[in-house]
């Protein structure tokens, strides 16, 4: 189930001393069979690499693009339906590659995608984008980055989105002021130097990096309220929040997971081109299975041959 509502609390992760000491769960990224003991939200729980955001993610695009939670192995191929990845893991991106016309991307290398300053020939050209784990970490304002985002959708396209949610509900922005800047060692930490606007120079060594010293930066901290009223007001019509535990696909949600969520331009519907494209798969899937029906209808007929049976006999002859 989808809620567009978050709750007052969310249900308690199963915890390794409590009397599920083991969490039982079918990877949706991979279709693996996990049991995990000392279960954790942020690490990887699966072999192949997912962790519960990005089985999460695939969750909700699932849902958004047949209606019902499919394991990304079980997606049909729609070559047709174009998507683009922003930062993704290597194990999400090279399976939805395989599945759709899907392009991952990078902010520091190829391909590079700027978010917040993205070529305008790829304006309405998606019909999916994901972002796992992005949003806080690009550059102020971040409403410029989601109206690009929307712009870059087609016109029933959708974002999946991932992304830590204060228990406060307040967004707070850490570096509101943030113009011309450059992160640089000072001895065994970082600091951030930005000229503001007016020409002055800021000093900050109050950083938060997810990854690691240097890695990434975090640039805000958002609510739930704060999220849906950017989306909105970026020009996204719908915003739905994953709320609910789903543990058959290992996705339990504590304090401090990132919330994942779908932000819809209009109800996806599939284009003539992907519906003919899955059609076409349906059929070829079918006349499979009618070869396979014949063929053991034949292998049936010649297993009752008076002659095979004589050859049984005597021990020469194929085994049907």
């Amino acid at each position: 189930m989808r809620s567009s509502r978050l709750p007052a609390v969310r249900p308690p992760l199963p915890a390794a001393t409590s009397n599920r000491p083991v969490v039982a769960f079918s990877c949706n990224l991979c279709g693996a069979w996990n049991e995990v003991e000392q279960f954790a939200t942020e690490p990887a729980t699966c072999a192949c690499g997912s962790n519960v955001r990005l089985r999460a993610l695939i969750h909700l695009l699932s849902l958004e693009l047949f209606g019902r939670s499919l394991p990304l192995p079980a997606f049909p191929r729609l070559k047709s339906v174009r998507g683009l990845g922003m930062s993704d893991k290597q194990c999400c991106a090279e399976r939805l590659a395989d599945k759709f016309d899907y392009t991952n991307t990078w902010y520091d290398r190829e391909p590079r995608f700027d978010s917040s300053n993205p070529d305008p020939a790829l304006w309405g050209q998606y019909d999916f984008i994901l972002s796992a784990d992005v949003l806080e970490h690009v550059g102020p304002p971040v409403e410029a980055t989601l109206t690009q985002l929307c712009r870059m959708l087609k016109p029933r396209g959708f974002l999946g989105v991932t992304v830590f949610c204060a228990p406060s509900d307040t967004l707070r922005e850490h570096f509101p002021d943030l113009q011309d800047y450059r992160i640089v060692p000072l001895g065994e930490s970082q600091v951030l130097i930005n000229r503001r606007a007016d020409g002055t120079l800021e000093i900050r060594d109050d950083l938060i990096f997810h990854g690691g010293s240097g890695s990434t930066l975090e640039m805000r901290e958002f609510g739930a309220t704060s999220l849906r009223e950017k989306l909105t007001g970026a020009g996204f019509r719908e915003v739905e929040f994953l709320v609910e535990n789903l543990a058959g696909i290992g996705v339990f949600f504590d304090h401090d997971v990132s919330q994942p969520l779908i932000a819809r331009k209009e109800r996806f519907a599939m284009e003539t081109r992907a519906i003919a494209e899955f059609t076409d798969a349906y059929l070829a899937e079918q006349q499979a299975v009618r070869k396979l029906n014949q063929l053991g209808e034949q292998l049936r007929l010649a297993g009752q041959s008076r002659w095979l049976k004589l050859g049984r006999r005597l021990g020469i002859g194929p085994k049907l």
